[in-house]
């Protein structure tokens, strides 16, 4: 039977499996705070009352019509 020689690990792997875990507890912590998510989407909410919702007919998109008809 042959000995199975016994590997050194990778310390990329390793280095890449740290930083994963830590970006998965900031995100955790992140997501635990009401206070910075509310704090976002109240801004995001606040620029979407301000612009018209909906399809608008621009003039570029009329002209690209214009130009689609055979």
């Amino acid at each position: 039977m042959k000995k199975q020689l016994k590997q050194k690990p990778d310390p990329k792997r390793r280095a890449f499996l740290r930083g994963t875990a830590s970006a998965g507890v900031g995100v955790a912590v992140a997501a635990s705070l009401p206070g910075l998510t509310t704090a976002s989407t109240d801004e995001a909410s606040s620029e979407s009352a301000k612009t018209k919702k909906g399809y608008r007919l621009t003039p570029h998109i009329a002209a690209y019509y214009k130009s689609t008809v055979s």
